[in-house]
């Protein structure tokens, strides 16, 4: 984003909170501590990182969906809560979001809720946003693109993809934890039966 358009967005978020009428306090943080907070990328959230703190059941953040409320419904991260874009600063929202841990927003790709946390930070909150939103953690977390030549190296990151990827979809889905217990019977062939079988699947294709 250029310096132009950084400088744009905040004078409309000024305009913004000016309308809705939100009191100036010592509280609230400057257009210049803002920018140099984009600036630095510290209002952001990876998928990755925000799927690592789920899986930690970090305490020190809430997660906002801004999206619609039909849009949420057809699914979410996690236990997010839902305020949309729309009623997100309103003296309602404002109050029942925490002062004392971060506000991490997201939307259905980046724009949105990079507006949101800079209206939440100018209001004063420590707010951040998920980099590429609800679709970066569908084709990220939930279903990552990893190729079998990848799988086969192993690589640090796409371990912690598979990881992420099992963890959320996996054997977690629904009906998983209903399976009634079942003794387990190894099953007995007869050679011509192991002469039959389908050789087993190329390195990558194995699931959680």
């Amino acid at each position: 984003m250029t310096a132009l358009k950084i400088l744009a967005t905040f004078l409309v978020t000024a305009a913004l909170l000016a309308a809705c009428g939100q009191p100036s306090s010592t509280s609230q943080k400057s257009l210049v501590d803002v920018a140099q907070a984009a600036a630095r990328q510290n209002d952001r959230v990876s998928v990755e990182d925000l799927a690592g703190w789920l899986i930690e059941e970090r305490q020190d953040f809430e997660l906002i969906d801004i999206r619609p409320a039909d849009e949420y419904e057809k699914g979410h991260i996690g236990e997010a809560r839902n305020i949309p874009i729309a009623k997100l600063l309103t003296n309602e929202a404002l109050a029942e979001l925490p002062t004392d841990r971060k506000v991490v927003v997201y939307s259905t790709g980046s724009e949105s809720g990079a507006k949101a946390s800079t209206l939440l930070r100018v209001a004063g909150l420590d707010a951040h946003v998920v980099t590429g939103g609800y679709n970066a953690w569908h084709q990220r977390i939930l279903n990552p693109d990893i190729t079998a030549e990848e799988l086969d190296g192993e690589s640090p990151q796409v371990s912690a993809q598979r990881t992420y990827s099992c963890y959320f979809v996996g054997d977690r889905g629904a009906g998983a934890s209903e399976r009634p217990e079942v003794e387990f019977v190894p099953p007995v062939f007869t050679e011509e039966e192991v002469d039959e079988m389908k050789p087993l699947p190329p390195a990558g294709e194995e699931s959680c």
